[in-house]
């Protein structure tokens, strides 16, 4: 059970003392707690120790007047809420002191002792809400400084647009990731879309105008700007959607994160994987390879010298040979999933379709190619991206889905390159492990670097298909 609320504190400042002690009556019979003082000598000494609520000052009294008083209060910066009590003819004064600071003021009249008590509480009411105002204040103060300490931590530039005419703010930080000054970026969301690199416009304009005709509140898109320098800067939009009652946009917010450096290291990293995965498979084909080979050509040499004297024999190291036939032919197909092709314009659908008949002469998987008319595609690293994701897909198809039939798809639609994985298999449950395997991980990286979609399409029970989509460039150029 709360205690009850201790009562709040008069200090009642006249040198009339009838007056005084009527005021003090009516006051406690309010419930107030209230001190008495004849002078404003006494108070101002009083006030060095103590605190009240609220003062009830007189403004002419003979030692010390009101007025003498608050300015003495006012040189200690010790201001106290105060309710002036004053004589006829001395209105002015006390409105000039409302000015100055006043709650209100109270005449020395018959209706004194009436309305003293609304008097009171209404400055009383005063007094709080400003505390609370001032309270609400400091708190959004330091709400603000802590939020602009953690985004300057983050480096993350800050914008929000007002709708419905799409009035943008852009921090600092925002026009800085883009090299400008604040006043280079007007507050304009066309200052945001004029930026936009060719290839990602089309993809950025209609993910934001279908999350904002969706019902949704929470946007991300990673996209290209571009820089003072006349560069391209990666970098990832999150924002908050506020909507009306009537569920139409109000105010969206969010941060802008430069990704560049990343970006980078993420293409570097899968290069040096690339790269390694080659000379690995080189080392395959050039040296397990051949050296099987030769003790494949010493076996089948020491088999024909059995043949007559120890046909017994002949017959193990003819099994022996077969084995190492099933070595070399295993070898040579890890050597090729490995070196792929040579990244010519056709080498993708070359490539793709070795990878198909590779998977199906395995015996365990029905796998085949469809490409329904030529793609060709100028850039090798794309290329190498793009069948590297086809072939973490059929990894995981056969090793994981229990597939009994894949088909990999390669076809231009729409403008765009469409690269589809699809299988029987038993699917995947959509849960966030799943979700997050480093497989699918490190696809969704490739297509990252190539500024192209990954999507994910399962059912529990009827299949699965990884579709990567790259929209078509100058440098994607895909024809029939």
């Amino acid at each position: 059970m709360e205690s009850p609320a201790a009562p709040r504190h008069i200090l009642v400042v006249d040198d009339d003392e009838g007056l005084l002690v009527l005021m003090s009556e009516v006051l406690q019979t309010e419930g107030f707690q209230v001190t008495t003082l004849d002078s404003g000598a006494r108070a101002f000494d009083w006030l060095a120790e103590h605190t009240p609520d609220l003062m009830l000052l007189d403004l002419k009294m003979k030692e010390v007047g009101g007025t003498t008083l608050l300015k003495r209060l006012r040189r200690e910066d010790a201001p106290v809420p105060f309710v002036v009590v004053t004589g006829q003819g001395d209105e002015k004064v006390a409105v000039d002191l409302m000015k100055q600071g006043a709650l209100d003021y109270v005449m020395k009249d018959s209706g004194l002792l009436d309305l003293l008590p609304g008097v009171v509480r209404r400055a009383l009411e005063a007094t709080d809400r400003d505390r609370a105002l001032a309270a609400a204040q400091s708190r959004l103060r330091d709400s603000e400084t802590r939020f602009a300490s953690a985004v300057a931590a983050t480096l993350d530039g800050v914008w929000e647009v007002r709708f419905p005419d799409s009035t943008t703010y852009f921090s600092a930080r925002f026009a800085a990731i883009l090299g400008l000054e604040p006043e280079e970026l007007p507050p304009l969301f066309t200052s945001w879309q004029s930026r936009l690199h060719p290839e990602d416009r089309v993809r950025f304009s209609d993910s934001y105008q279908a999350f904002l005709d969706g019902a949704g509140s929470s946007f991300t898109n990673e996209h290209r700007l571009r820089h003072k320098d006349g560069t391209y800067r990666w970098v990832l939009a999150r924002a908050l959607l506020v909507r009306g009652t009537d569920g139409q946009p109000l105010r969206l917010t969010g941060a802008l994160t430069d990704l560049t450096e990343r970006k980078q290291l993420e293409k570097e990293v899968l290069r040096i994987s690339d790269r390694e995965q080659w000379r690995i498979g080189q080392d395959l084909h050039d040296g397990l390879g051949q050296q099987l080979t030769a003790i494949e050509f010493m076996c089948q040499s020491l088999r024909s010298d059995l043949v007559g004297s120890r046909p017994e024999l002949a017959d193990q190291v003819s099994r022996m040979c077969q084995f190492l036939r099933d070595a070399i032919s295993q070898t040579r197909s890890l050597a090729h999933g490995l070196t792929p092709f040579m990244l010519n314009a056709t080498g993708l659908q070359a490539a793709l379709a070795e990878l198909a008949q590779r998977t199906h002469s395995i015996g365990r998987v029905a796998c085949r190619f469809v490409c329904p008319s030529p793609v060709h595609l100028k850039d090798s690293e794309i290329a190498g991206h793009l069948y590297r994701i086809a072939q973490e897909a059929v990894g995981n198809a056969t090793k994981h889905a229990g597939a009994t039939e894949i088909v990999i798809t390669l076809e231009v639609r729409d403008h765009l390159i469409r690269l589809e994985v699809a299988d029987d298999g038993r699917g995947l449950p959509r849960t966030r492990k799943s979700a997050q395997g480093i497989g699918l991980q490190v696809m969704r990286h490739r297509a990252n670097a190539i500024g192209a979609e990954l999507v994910l399409d399962t059912k529990r029970g009827e299949g699965s298909a990884v579709i990567c989509m790259l929209r078509r460039t100058s440098s994607t150029k895909a024809s029939a």
